[in-house]
């Protein structure tokens, strides 16, 4: 069985997009950056915590999870926990170029693949008045960086890279490693593209 280790309803919409058979099982853990951890450190142990503790993972099932940062200066930008919150990193994105890192692994306890993709964006020049009313308008508090790239009338200018990416799943680096992988468990039903 394969087993998507997130909640997120938009990496859920894109297996069943990809007509994948999965099973949810989100992992709750604790997402607090040390200060001394680097970036691209800190996501990647966000992910493998995700998969939960090897030794009690079925060996017979495949494991998915997934996590997404926004990095600006070299510093994660991460979900708002108010207004305020969020009205202080769209300032600072504001007219700006930012990275989004999307990571996933993927085990079956065993085997284990990490990968992860880039895609750059560049916000609109907005006044305050302008991102004060996509916050009260979007809601963006559960969204790395306060944004979504989905949202229409949202601060995104220009893309460089992959959407799906920005949405929270390299799903391009996803799509390669899957054909490795169902070519090892042909019981899996295999994805059409």
């Amino acid at each position: 069985m394969f087993i998507l280790k997130s909640r997120s309803p938009r990496r859920i919409q894109l297996l069943k997009d990809l007509d994948i058979h999965f099973q949810l099982e989100p992992s709750d853990i604790n997402e607090t950056q040390d200060q001394s951890e680097p970036p691209m450190d800190y996501l990647r142990r966000m992910v493998t915590s995700k998969l939960g503790d090897f030794r009690y993972l079925n060996p017979l099932n495949t494991y998915l999870s997934c996590d997404t940062i926004v990095l600006f200066e070299n510093q994660i930008l991460h979900k708002p926990s108010s207004e305020a919150e969020a009205m202080d990193i769209l300032e600072r994105l504001n007219g700006r170029t930012h990275s989004v890192f999307s990571a996933s692994a993927m085990t079956d306890s065993i085997y284990f693949d990490y990968f992860y993709e880039e895609t750059q964006i560049r916000f609109h020049d907005w006044d305050t008045n302008a991102r004060l009313r996509y916050i009260r308008e979007e809601k963006p508090y559960d969204k790395a960086g306060s944004y979504g790239v989905q949202d229409r009338n949202g601060p995104v200018a220009e893309r460089y890279g992959s959407y799906c990416n920005v949405l929270g799943f390299p799903l391009r680096s996803f799509l390669e490693r899957w054909q490795s992988w169902i070519h090892y468990w042909p019981a899996w039903e295999k994805v059409k593209i």
